[in-house]
């Protein structure tokens, strides 16, 4: 009986650790972070990593990234992008760069709004947690409506190549319906249009933020708008 119970143990044993490392891979499998590297017309470059999601905490893990509050697309949870990066080549203080990307925001007529969750960070190299900036940003003052909306994460300061501060910021946007349904975090960037400052980079930059399978999806999320301040 005792060396029945042994082979038992050991079978058990064995089989935990089989399994393990499956669910470690499971884990892996969605990317927390990504890097780019961004320039300006004077050649001046900056290359950096930046977290890929609104994470709802401050953890550099998967649990830890935003799911829009539990509601599900087809019975998937919905992983919260980030959509959008401002690169500041201008500004020489965080305070300059907030600014520039309130003056953004406002020449696409987003306006500062109450009514949606709070309290989401986002991640700069590896351990630069930034809070949003205020509140919720929307193109409707009401929330109970269709409306493009989202929170903004400035300003992570980077020295360039040339060994000028330029300031890091980034932002995720969707659009939702009045029952706060995902309508489409793609169509939320065409509302991003260029001013007279910010001209866009990359259009679509393909970062590891986009996916559909296992038990996440990622929606019509098709990659980052990269605007950048000469």
């Amino acid at each position: 009986m005792k060396n029945i119970f042994s082979a038992f143990l050991i079978m058990f044993i064995f089989s935990c650790s089989k399994k393990q490392p499956y669910l470690e891979y499971q884990k892996k499998a969605i990317n927390l972070r990504n890097n780019i590297t961004v320039f300006n017309n004077r050649n001046e470059t900056i290359s950096f990593d930046f977290g890929m999601w609104m994470f709802n905490e401050r953890k550099l893990e998967v649990d830890a990234i935003a799911n829009w509050i539990g509601i599900k697309q087809k019975g998937k949870s919905i992983l919260e992008p980030i959509n959008i990066i401002w690169v500041d080549y201008k500004a020489n203080t965080k305070n300059e760069a907030r600014e520039n990307i309130t003056t953004f925001l406002n020449a696409n007529d987003f306006l500062i709004r109450n009514g949606s969750s709070v309290g989401y960070y986002g991640l700069f190299e590896n351990n630069n947690w930034i809070p949003q900036y205020k509140e919720t940003w929307s193109d409707k003052e009401d929330p109970k409506t269709i409306n493009n909306h989202g929170r903004i994460f400035p300003a992570h300061k980077i020295t360039s190549n040339l060994n000028n501060p330029v300031f890091v910021s980034t932002g995720a946007f969707s659009i939702e319906d009045e029952l706060h349904y995902l309508v489409s975090f793609n169509e939320a960037l065409k509302k991003m249009k260029e001013t007279k400052e910010w001209k866009v980079f990359r259009n679509r930059f393909k970062a590891a933020n986009i996916i559909q399978e296992h038990n996440y999806t990622t929606f019509d999320h098709e990659g980052i708008i990269v605007f950048v301040l000469n």
